[in-house]
């Protein structure tokens, strides 16, 4: 509890149970503006919705990765966690683990009050309303940051990294998911004459950046250290409408996750990319 106590000290808890409150959105006003009229939508089946959008095999199998280097009693911070669902099942598999979830938008926390209902009176999780390019916590707060499709709709991802690598202790790990430029995809896109979307403002909508060099630089500027590049969600594609595999407990998708790695070949197709990289200085 004394852990928590020093964890959320600058945070306040509101009556809506979460932590924490945003006024000013900066460059992210947009955003928050598109991820409210998404968010005011309620589903009767939340993983289904999530299918559509993340291989939920895939994704769990990640999750597994990276708590295993997480040491016990650790703390992680999500960084976009949206819904949370990335932590349904974290009762089972590592009770031991604080997790906190951070997210721009409160509706989507609240969303996340729902999903995690079996989780939130048992667990040490805490849900908080904030903006990933001014974290409310201390310096070498957390022993890992897991973040996916998140920070590449924060236009400037350098204050993010920063941010990322001061809440860090020293040997923490840091592991975030983007969408990935893939060339192949890329040509399917063109021969039908849709846009394939590299970097900038979406009309109306949001903020995008793939993963590119200049993301990895970022990274390796501000850690000192060169990232590792992985490529995942190799099958799942829903933008071409080849959503199979998406599906929790799908027998496709978990071949998905077996198919989740460094090779450089899935750069040409693969519709995720993730660096993971570790702080090894003060």
């Amino acid at each position: 509890m004394q852990q928590t106590d020093e964890l959320l000290k600058d945070v306040k808890l509101g009556a809506d149970g979460i932590w924490g409150e945003i006024s000013d959105y900066g460059r992210q006003e947009q955003e928050k503006l598109f991820r409210d009229s998404v968010a005011d939508r309620h589903f009767s089946e939340y993983l289904l919705e999530i299918s559509k959008h993340h291989s939920i095999p895939v994704m769990d199998s990640e999750v597994e990765s990276f708590i295993s280097l997480i040491p016990v009693g650790g703390v992680v911070l999500d960084i976009g966690g949206c819904w949370g669902w990335h932590w349904r099942h974290i009762n089972q598999c590592r009770p031991d683990i604080t997790v906190v979830i951070v997210d721009l938008i409160r509706e989507n926390l609240m969303h996340a009050q729902g999903v995690l209902k079996d989780v939130l009176p048992k667990h040490k999780v805490f849900l908080v309303h904030g903006n990933a390019c001014s974290l409310k916590f201390s310096d070498q707060s957390f022993d890992g940051v897991w973040s996916v499709q998140t920070t590449q709709h924060i236009p400037n991802f350098l204050s993010v990294c920063t941010e990322t690598f001061r809440v860090l202790k020293k040997n923490g790990i840091y592991w975030d998911y983007g969408l990935n430029n893939a060339f192949l995809i890329r040509q399917v896109y063109n021969l039908f004459r849709k846009t394939y979307h590299l970097n900038g403002e979406v009309v109306g909508a949001f903020f995008l950046r793939r993963i590119n060099r200049s993301v990895l630089e970022s990274v390796t500027k501000t850690f000192k250290n060169e990232p590792n590049v992985r490529y995942s969600e190799i099958l799942f594609t829903p933008e071409l409408g080849l959503a199979f595999g998406g599906r929790d407990k799908s027998f496709l998708g978990r071949i998905d996750s077996f198919l989740s790695s460094k090779l450089k070949f899935w750069r040409l197709l693969a519709r995720q990319c993730s660096f993971h990289v570790k702080k090894t200085i003060d």
